[in-house]
């Protein structure tokens, strides 16, 4: 039990490291001969990231909970 602990510690330590949820800086505006910009190559992700680690939290803490509970009335 202690390793699968280790492992689950490693892999939220990997996911959570800012460098990977740093966003792309944005292309230039287009030239005024342009019609129409260039599709992006990658879209940033910048809005509502606090809201979505939050409540990725708030349902980790919430179905750790439940299974916590669970084992103890059994």
């Amino acid at each position: 039990m202690r390793i699968v602990r280790t492992v689950w510690l490693a892999f939220f330590l990997i996911v959570s490291n800012p460098l990977y949820i740093l966003a792309e800086e944005m292309p230039p505006p287009p030239r005024a001969g342009d019609t129409k910009p260039p599709p992006p190559t990658k879209v940033p992700i910048n809005e509502n990231l606090s809201f979505l680690i939050a409540s990725g939290l708030i349902l980790g803490i919430t179905i750790i909970y439940r299974n916590k509970t669970k084992k103890a009335s059994n």
